[in-house]
């Protein structure tokens, strides 16, 4: 097997691991701060725990990125992989609120561990095989994510968050251990040069489709995180107060089920006919599910219109990653999936305290009706910016030879 695709193997067995475990703790955090001794807008303070989280990886992601560039992405994984066992142990000893936000803090400025795999592969993988493998390798995290919640489910009624942690500090360790010993990055240290990250991170920045692109990422990030503070009390409310805990687990999981059949489809149909046309098209639809989930009554209602959420939202996440392929070059490809990292970081900061608040202080439900109007603007951003500017630019007309 060439090392490219035995690199596409071990990654994604890598992030499937990372899925798994954050998403056996991370949509629970409500529950664990309600263990902590808050009593009042608990889905606030929840949303205000994970937005502190989003600052920090916002703010560090493109650096993570730029030095990955200089030194070696598979580096920066080790590097992010060994700082996020740290956290799940932290996440487990913590004792307060507070105490629980600045463990989250740390995860959100030390880590980066999926973006790091992703532009391995985006610079490991032969050009004609890039649009392919990345199409894959975006399917691991939420192949994770479907077991991710019902596991984690289960476990908060058998053994409790803080043993949930413990265990997925250990499985993010292995995951890291088998990085190590067989994914290889043929890398090239580029000349020193007089301008340091920062000015590597300006010049980047200054590249108007680059962030026209990642500016879906952040709000498509924005969209889907602002159910995070309120999914597990929704679910709790419609399904009755005596429903076992992995019943939220499995609706939290059903747009990855979805994700994961769909996504190498959405990307053969990008490679036909446009990966912005695709991104577009996915935004639009995904406005149009969510508006009827703010209706639902019953718990299998939710879940049919989730999983529908999860089929037309596969468009978007490797339509983004595949156009950042195309148009950065090899060498520069870690600070553009650095920056798409921090913009889908800062989606995640405005996402959760806007669900939060809504979800406290005026309706779940006006949640969903939230995240379709969010999706409806990327939409709009999407056919007026970045479509033209990819016809502009000549993107469109390389898409035939990728991802085929």
């Amino acid at each position: 097997m060439p090392q490219w695709k035995r690199n596409v193997v071990v990654l994604w067995i890598a992030v499937f691991i990372a899925g798994i475990c954050w998403t056996s703790i991370m949509p629970f955090f409500p529950v664990y701060l309600q263990q902590l001794g808050v009593e009042q807008g608990v889905e606030f303070w929840s949303g205000v725990i994970i937005s502190l989280s989003s600052v920090c990886s916002m703010v560090m992601s493109p650096v993570w990125g730029a030095v990955g560039d200089r030194y070696g992405r598979r580096m920066m994984m080790l590097r992010a992989g060994i700082f996020l066992v740290i956290g799940y142990v932290l996440v487990a000893v913590v004792h307060s609120a507070w105490q629980l936000a600045l463990v989250r803090m740390m995860i959100g400025a030390l880590t980066g561990f999926v973006p790091m795999a992703v532009a391995i592969v985006g610079v490991s993988t032969p050009q004609a095989e890039v649009g392919q493998a990345l199409g894959i390798i975006q399917t691991a995290w939420p192949s994770g994510a479907i077991i991710g919640p019902v596991v984690g489910g289960v476990a908060l009624d058998l053994v409790g968050i803080r043993a949930s942690s413990l265990a997925s500090a250990v499985l993010v360790g292995l995951a890291t251990l088998l990085v190590v010993f067989t994914v290889r990055e043929e890398f090239t240290r580029p000349p020193k040069t007089e301008q340091g990250i920062l000015s590597d991170l300006k010049a980047a920045a200054g590249n108007r489709l680059l962030m026209a692109v990642v500016l879906i990422s952040a709000v498509s990030q924005a969209a889907i995180m602002a159910l995070e503070p309120v999914i597990v009390p929704f679910v709790q409310q419609i399904a009755g107060a005596g429903a076992p805990g992995w019943i939220a687990g499995v609706l939290y999981s059903l747009p990855g089920v979805a994700f994961v059949f769909m996504a190498p489809w959405w990307a053969r149909r990008g490679a036909r006919v446009g990966y912005s046309q695709t991104v577009a098209l996915g935004l639009g639809l995904s406005a149009l599910f969510y508006i009827p989930q703010a209706l639902v009554g019953r718990t299998w209602e939710l879940g049919a219109l989730r999983l529908g959420s999860g089929v037309v939202g596969a468009a978007i996440g490797p339509g983004v990653a595949a156009l950042l392929a195309l148009k950065v070059p090899r060498d520069l490809r870690g600070r553009a999936f650095g920056l798409n990292q921090a913009a889908s970081a800062a989606g995640s900061i405005v996402g959760p305290l806007l669900g939060g608040y809504v979800g406290s202080f005026i309706n779940p439900r006006g949640v969903f009706i939230l995240i379709a109007f969010i999706f409806f603007v990327g939409y709009v951003w999407a056919k007026r910016a970045v479509e033209p500017w990819v016809a502009a630019e000549g993107v469109a007309e390389d898409v035939s030879t990728v991802a085929t």
